[in-house]
């Protein structure tokens, strides 16, 4: 069986989406007979791996100058590719115009498709339909946007969704053949470790004995990058004694992390880290992970952060919450004040047990071996 995979939502330099793609191709090579094809956005169109698990990139625009994202517009490329190609599976890793192009080659050619839900993208379009509009406009942009997703559904095998939240959002909306499929993090990677966490600390040049709260992801409007600095700076007002913020990574609005820092000398910002064993070192020196996202539909962080023995803290109420090893000591008011709040206890009040939960919590629900075991049932019941 040949699998293809394909979004929009990839950037060479990480993220969720990016995660998720890379572990199944390296499952469908070391667990299964089967081929894999991957089509993402990229500078232009060419192959850029071959063998059982292909890597193909379609030229398209960056989103903006400093984005690591592109559009995905080179589509009568797309389409050779799936001519070419011809694989049994296509899944959609988002649900905009690459997709519907997928879709409709998928059903005429005999092939299965489906989507995966990564991005709640009707969150995005409000993000900037309320700028300009009033309230009003939400009610207007759910329906538009269930109304498409409900086409899209109708003509799928399946819609993969990684949070029961999402599954009760999209079914309300009357979203068809919805499969839950939690993703999964690499424990081989992302676990408490054996170093000592002082020397882990030396090593990153973080004090031995100040608490240190960390960030990881970008720095973007989607990812609440800005309600994180306001948190910042509440957090300094409820924790008077010394503590350092750590944000690692980069995206848009770097620059305005970096003046942030510049102006606040308690906080220091890391560039992204490519590799997956440095990155767990940063979670194995810190204290607590702050997460300040109301937008995510599952959050890889935190489960790699826990893996690690790192608690969290993040919003209550949303898709992040059955991924949270300590749901009652998460923020339950969605401001930077409440988050500060709830982060100021956690620092407060954090035990060496907490940490060993942490980590138990992910090992025993979360793996990729689990998600893609799953999936792969999936696709071959509907062959």
């Amino acid at each position: 069986m040949k699998i293809c995979d394909l979004t929009q939502i990839y950037s060479p330099r990480g993220g969720g989406v990016r995660s998720y793609l890379e572990a199944k191709r390296k499952y469908i090579r070391d667990h299964t007979s089967h081929e894999h094809l991957m089509i993402v956005p990229g500078a232009r169109t060419e192959r850029v791996e071959g063998g059982r698990t292909q890597l193909w990139t379609v030229a398209g625009p960056l989103v903006n100058r400093t984005s690591r994202y592109r559009w995905m517009l080179d589509l009568p490329a797309l389409l050779r590719i799936l001519y070419e190609e011809h694989p049994d599976i296509v899944e959609a890793g988002d649900p905009y115009h690459a997709a519907m192009i997928s879709r409709n080659w998928a059903n005429r050619r005999g092939s299965d498709f489906y989507m995966f839900y990564h991005s709640h993208f009707p969150d995005a379009l409000l993000r900037t339909v309320l700028k300009f509009a009033g309230s009003w406009a939400r009610g207007w942009v759910e329906r538009v946007a269930g109304d498409y997703l409900r086409n899209m559904s109708l003509s799928s095998r399946g819609v993969f969704v990684a949070s029961r939240h999402l599954m009760r959002v999209l079914s309300g909306w009357g979203l068809e053949g919805l499969v839950h499929l939690p993703l999964g993090v690499d424990t081989s990677i992302f676990h408490p470790g054996e170093v000592d966490r002082a020397e882990i600390r030396a090593r990153l040049k973080l004090s031995p004995d100040q608490p240190i709260i960390l960030y990881v992801g970008r720095f973007s409007p989607d990812k609440d990058t800005a309600l994180l600095l306001r948190c910042w700076m509440k957090i300094a007002e409820k924790l008077p004694a010394p503590w350092t913020g750590v944000m690692v990574g980069d995206g848009q609005m770097t620059d305005l992390v970096e003046t942030f820092v510049r102006h606040h000398p308690h906080i220091r910002r890391v560039p992204f880290v490519k590799k997956p064993e440095e990155l767990a070192d940063w979670y194995r020196a810190a204290d607590v992970l702050i997460h300040p996202g109301r937008w995510e539909t599952f959050g890889l962080v935190l489960l790699e952060a826990q893996g690690c023995g790192l608690p969290v803290i993040g919003f209550r109420g949303g898709a992040m919450d059955e991924q949270a090893a300590d749901l009652g000591t998460w923020a339950t008011e969605r401001s930077s004040s409440g988050l500060a709040d709830a982060v100021v206890h956690k620092v407060k009040t954090l035990q060496s047990e907490d940490r060993i939960k942490a980590a138990r919590f992910v090992t025993g629900h979360f793996s990729w071996e689990k998600t893609f075991a799953r999936q792969m049932e999936v696709y071959e019941r509907k062959k």
